[in-house]
């Protein structure tokens, strides 16, 4: 069960503006609007940018937002600021890219101490972009002022840094502190990181039932990685955790259906080999089987080969057995290329 890293994506705000609230009441209000945007208002352009945003109220329309956000930028708007810093970091619709601007305005109100975009900061700096050079150096600074004022991202990328000492000598304790911040907050990456650290007992004495906590609490919410970790836990049992094969299937199974390869080979060995609760379903093995081993994964290219040699879940097929268990050999893995040459020899498979 490996750490998860995903840089946090750059995120709009839409703060203190209830948009709804303005188009659906009269239109005068909407007139007033206007015409205090035009004089020069600022808070008054953020929302209308919004609206033009997200259509809500007008026609969608990102050159009349960029417009209006660029307006209330200049002002020294924090949100806006942000907002039309992420226009030019993802070039979204009409917006041509650009890293440069992006960066501009993402400074612009990171300096004002707004925690979004010190994230949105960070990430560019992370990542680097066209004009823009790398500075790990820079995207730490950043990522610390938007993390310790409780900017959930920044706090779950400090942490996988700290966990795999990148810019940071490697602390396994200072790793769970912020993923257990970011995870108290609901993020589904941090909740599942410090799942895996009291899984293996990391920084922290291991536990069994708190990683059990923490790994629902992200798979719950979707998290592929947390799914698979989760029914393991099931599948294997452990400390206080009692092997339930139908908590195992069910979500080695919702992993998988999202494209999740080690959930898809799981569920294709819990097909495989049955178990408690779970009836063998050698057809069902063989679609999992099929969607792994065409990833390259040589285990699942050696099992498929076998379901056609032995003509189990399929008719039996010596020639589609030949060309998988083949592939297996290949695949790089040493110990299942010297078990599926054993086979390739033994049952003389280069004659069909």
């Amino acid at each position: 069960m490996l750490l998860e890293i995903s840089l946090s994506a750059t995120t709009f705000v839409h703060a203190d503006v209830d948009v709804k609230q303005i188009y659906n009441a009269d239109f005068s209000r909407l007139v007033r609007l206007y015409a205090k945007a035009k004089h020069g208002d600022a808070e008054a352009q953020y929302t209308i940018a919004v609206m033009y945003d997200n259509g809500e109220g007008v026609v969608e329309d990102d050159k009349e937002a960029l417009k209006w956000y660029r307006k209330a930028a200049e002002q020294g708007n924090i949100y806006a600021q942000n907002n039309l810093g992420v226009m030019y970091d993802k070039g979204i619709e009409d917006v041509v890219e650009d890293d440069k601007e992006a960066l501009k305005w993402y400074q612009k109100a990171a300096e004002q101490g707004y925690a979004n975009a010190q994230n949105n900061l960070a990430v560019m700096y992370d990542r680097g972009g066209k004009g823009v050079a790398e500075d790990d150096k820079e995207a730490l600074k950043w990522y610390r002022k938007a993390a310790e004022q409780g900017y959930a991202d920044a706090q779950y990328t400090l942490g996988w840094r700290y966990a795999n000492g990148k810019g940071f000598l490697e602390d396994d304790k200072e790793a769970i502190k912020w993923f257990r911040k970011a995870a108290e907050q609901g993020n589904i990456y941090a909740q599942n990181n410090l799942a895996v650290m009291y899984d293996n007992g990391e920084g922290i004495l291991e536990d069994d039932k708190e990683a059990l906590k923490w790994y629902r609490k992200a798979a719950e919410q979707g998290n592929v990685y947390a799914q698979n970790n989760l029914a393991t836990m099931y599948d294997n049992g452990g400390k206080g955790i009692l092997e339930d094969d139908k908590e195992a299937l069910k979500w080695y199974r919702k992993s998988a259906e999202q494209g999740y390869v080690n959930a898809q080979y799981n569920l294709a060995l819990m097909y495989d080999n049955g178990g408690k609760g779970v009836l063998e379903n050698n057809k069902e093995a063989v679609i999992w089987y099929q969607k792994v081993a065409e990833q390259g994964y040589a285990n699942a290219q050696y099992n498929l080969g076998l379901m056609y040699q032995y003509g189990e879940g399929v008719v039996k097929d010596m020639t589609k057995a030949k060309y998988w268990i083949k592939k297996a050999c290949e695949g790089g893995d040493a110990k299942v290329s010297k078990i599926a040459e054993e086979n390739w020899k033994r049952f003389e498979l280069w004659k069909y």
